[in-house]
């Protein structure tokens, strides 16, 4: 696997950002007190939004640190406001990622009309129980917000879509994965509505819904089909551990086949010495056996030689 290139995490010039907030519009004409949101109303997440929350973080970070992205943090739970005159009007994403120099502390809450402080590249949205109003006013804050992609996770409609014959009620239709973003004109969208795999344009990864015991989650993926997951920091580092856990095992058998070889060259020298003694041994009772036949047949022959009568 390959890093890529940084992407253009900002793509909308801060000139045309000015012009579109400089056009904003209340909810309802003369009061944006309706999308007001207060420390208090920000609070609380189920166990689930928290488990999807913080697989969700923890991969986003691996992926900055494995493609060497500069200048970019993943956060969740920050405030970004974007009407200097209606600091209330914000929004809090339950993930991000967003452009902020290295250099710098990271925020605590972004407003975007001070300088160096910018839109969310990517937002992730999971839908809490409220998934109407999360439908509805999701889409056009972010659009407000000018973020580049936005991403909205509906844990009831994965969960519906990972369990066979179960159809949503009539006129309630409820997806796992929906996408918005701006069209080649500048238009807000939805590109996807979805219930599989989602492609990033910024991340140039996939969103994907994955199977685990503990219900649909999801995770970023560099396949469609969320066979080579994104890991997440956690499991980066157990990945490392398995790694060398197999480097030092492969290092131990190594030299316990070295040890073999050695053992064996040792006994093929042993052997070879063995039988070199035993050939010698053999060409010496040879040698003596030849001498005790050449005395035997010389003591034959000397009668006869020496009797000179006969």
């Amino acid at each position: 696997m390959t890093n890529t290139p940084t992407p253009s995490l900002v793509n909308i010039p801060a000139q045309r950002r000015s012009q579109r907030r400089s056009q904003l519009q209340p909810p309802v004409p003369g009061d944006w007190s309706s999308w007001y949101l207060t420390d208090e109303d920000d609070m609380g997440q189920s166990f689930e939004q928290m488990d999807c929350v913080a697989l969700l973080l923890s991969s986003l970070e691996h992926l900055i640190e494995q493609r060497q992205w500069a200048n970019v943090v993943a956060g969740t739970d920050i405030f970004f406001a974007w009407i200097e005159t209606k600091h209330l009007v914000r929004i809090s994403p339950d993930v991000f990622l967003m452009p902020w120099r290295s250099d710098r502390p990271r925020p605590t809450s972004v407003q975007t009309w001070k300088r160096g402080h910018n839109p969310p590249s990517v937002a992730i949205e999971i839908v809490s129980e409220d998934w109407r109003k999360d439908y509805e006013e999701l889409p056009p804050k972010y659009e407000q917000l000018d973020v580049q992609e936005l991403f909205i996770y509906d844990p009831e409609g994965a969960a519906r879509a990972s369990t066979p014959g179960i159809k949503p009620p009539r006129g309630a239709r409820r997806y796992a994965l929906q996408r918005f973003a701006r069209d080649n004109e500048g238009v807000w969208l939805r590109t996807h509505a979805v219930d599989g795999a989602c492609w990033s344009s910024v991340l140039e990864v996939h969103l994907v819904i994955v199977d685990t015991e503990q219900g649909p989650r999801p995770r970023l993926s560099f396949d469609p089909g969320g066979c080579e997951l994104v890991p997440t920091v956690a499991e980066h580092e157990r990945r490392l551990k398995e790694v060398e856990r197999e480097r030092a095992e492969h290092e131990r058998r190594l030299k316990e086949v070295e040890r073999e070889r050695a053992e064996a060259a040792d006994q093929r020298a042993e052997g070879e010495r063995e039988r070199a003694e035993a050939a010698e041994q053999r060409a010496a009772s040879l040698e003596a056996e030849l001498a005790t036949l050449r005395a035997a047949l010389l003591a034959r022959d000397s009668p006869a030689k020496g009797n000179p009568s006969e």
